[in-house]
């Protein structure tokens, strides 16, 4: 992936796990199991952080759309996500 990623995704990465560090620095659970992953509040800041990011350089929403979605990730939780950060 570091080598044939797109350099915008992987760069959005690094901001997103680089806001994951600070928060587990901060003594915050990364991995609290009484939420879904869209709905975990360390998941949900690190993808505010993320957007922030990718709307300071630029993307469009469709691109930023395109950057949330994954392969885990269904329509609906891709749209809870979105509805998480507000």
């Amino acid at each position: 992936y570091l080598n044939s990623g797109d350099r915008t995704d992987i760069y959005l990465d690094v901001v997103h796990e680089l806001c994951h560090v600070k928060q587990w620095m901060d003594g915050r659970e990364l991995f609290d199991p009484q939420y879904d992953y869209v709905d975990r509040p360390t998941e949900v800041e690190a993808y505010r952080y993320t957007v922030q990011e990718a709307k300071r350089i630029g993307l469009s929403e469709s691109r930023i759309l395109q950057y949330l979605k994954t392969e885990w990730m269904s329509e609906e939780d891709l749209k809870r996500l979105v509805r998480n950060m507000g």
